[in-house]
């Protein structure tokens, strides 16, 4: 089933392109291999290229960079974005969590659980004119063998290409290796450090005498050799330590591929803020879903139901909720029973951004006054009594309501004024003298108790009730 959105950006119409749209398409929804891939369409026709990050789940560079391109507006040509082409291993933070998946392009088992996903890739490839993977590479590519780090096995901050030049059976003449000089060449003039100028990487991957003959199961000898796309492989080294400016560099080899191409952009974005969860909304037992933010608790009555409806971050795409031990590791939009404590982590691709803790209990509800009677802990249940001395010391710690602490609700201990000049009725947090109480808001039950209120009060409404017995041992 594929869920399809459309952000119309402009409305005009032909039969053959929905010039002016962004279409989000939605593959293999709710598996750990979801699959997303936006297609940009600018006003005026042109070329297609299509932009893929996150085939090998540990290079961050490219999948960051990749994300950047899917709210991009065109004035000419258009985007097929890929961003997270293996999620499952961008989550764990493993280049194959089930295998290398740009060493199943030649082919693949149908056991194989990237199966699906690579056929998919192939499918959308038939639909573009030129093909770029973004991966993080090890070290530094160069032609000559200089150390360790920088010789012509390494990758990193190279353009690759799998020959110079290649004919397609018609006898049209793909000419890879100065399309990518030519990248090459706006881009260096833009970096200063010379150890991170990019070079011409040619693999020469069908020749007899290749060091890199694996590259023949890869995504970019597919698209070249089988849909005679001009392809290429965009490498950043993984020894640049900070992410982002890997992501700067993937930015600026994509740009420069687009100018070459006759990719005209509208407004290009390179900002890259950390990840931060805002709240999750969680419903339990189908009931209307609440707001839990960050790090916060939610109580649940053993057995039952818990949903993650959604994740809200500063982020719309990439952000998955895992409740740990159940699911997979997307567990947003799955209601799962509850039966013992534990998290739900919040992720936006393989970095934490935030955490919901689940507790447990036997009770039949899931509301609770914690309070503090003498240094000793009470969980009061809607309408329950407690009985205490009077002059016992009383601090209302917490309201649990419907199962969280975030909930809004004001605490008022009737007959309790912490300030007469501002009394917001918000009495939690007190040390409360229960020998000082105002007797006007006490019902007298006998002749040494009185009954005091305690509300959870939405405004002016009051919402549920707990009550103090406080006996009078003098009387």
């Amino acid at each position: 089933m594929i869920r399809k959105i459309v952000f119309l950006i402009i409305f005009l119409w032909t039969p053959c392109l929905a010039v002016g749209e962004m279409v989000h398409d939605v593959y293999f929804r709710g598996k750990n291999h979801e699959l997303d891939v936006y297609r940009i369409y600018g006003k005026e026709d042109g070329p297609t290229l299509m932009i893929m990050g996150g085939i090998q789940g540990n290079e961050p560079g490219g999948y960051l960079a990749a994300d950047l391109y899917v709210d991009m507006a065109l004035k000419k040509g258009n985007l097929i974005v890929v961003p997270r082409a293996n999620f499952y291993s961008i989550l764990v933070n493993k280049r194959g969590a089930t295998g290398d998946m740009n060493r199943k392009f030649s082919s693949v088992s149908t056991h194989d659980p990237d199966s699906e996903v690579v056929k998919k890739i192939k499918e959308i490839m038939r639909q573009t004119d030129y093909f770029l993977n973004l991966h993080d590479g090890s070290g530094f590519y160069h032609p000559e063998y200089i150390d360790d780090m920088h010789n012509p096995r390494r990758y990193g901050q190279s353009i690759i290409v799998d020959t110079d030049k290649y004919i397609t059976p018609t006898g049209k003449e793909l000419d890879l290796g100065s399309l990518a000089d030519r990248v090459i060449r706006q881009v260096n003039s833009s970096i200063k450090e010379s150890e991170y100028r990019f070079r011409l990487n040619n693999h020469r991957t069908s020749a007899p005498d290749s060091i890199h003959k694996e590259q023949r199961r890869s995504a970019t000898f597919y698209a070249l050799t089988h849909l005679h796309k001009p392809a290429f492989a965009c490498e950043t080294s993984k020894s640049i330590k900070d992410f982002r400016k890997r992501v700067v560099f993937q930015t600026m080899v994509v740009n420069a591929f687009m100018k070459e191409i006759g990719i005209v952009p509208e407004q290009p974005s390179i900002y890259i803020e950390p990840p931060r969860m805002k709240y999750a909304l969680i419903s339990i037992n189908n009931a209307n879903p609440i707001a839990i933010y960050n790090n916060q608790r939610i109580f649940v009555t053993r057995g039952d139901f818990l949903e993650v409806v959604s994740v809200v971050s500063n982020y719309k795409r990439g952000v998955i909720a895992n409740i740990l031990g159940l699911g997979q590791l997307n567990d947003i939009g799955q209601p799962f029973r509850i039966h013992k404590p534990t998290t739900i982590e919040i992720k936006k691709d393989m970095f934490p951004c935030g955490k919901v803790h689940i507790d447990v209990t036997s009770k039949l509800n899931h509301t609770w006054l914690i309070t503090d009677v003498n240094n000793k802990i009470y969980a009061l249940s809607p309408d329950e009594v407690i009985t205490v001395e009077k002059g016992a010391t009383i601090e209302l710690k917490d309201l649990v309501y419907m199962g969280s602490t975030s909930h809004g609700l004001n605490v008022n201990f009737k007959g309790f004024v912490p300030n007469w000049s501002n009394n917001t009725g918000e009495d939690r947090g007190y040390k409360i003298d229960t020998s000082k109480l105002l007797g006007r808001y006490a019902t007298q039950i006998d002749k040494t108790t009185r009954r005091y209120r305690i509300c959870a009060m939405r405004g002016n409404n009051r919402i549920v009730s707990f009550y103090i017995d406080i006996i009078d041992a003098t009387k």
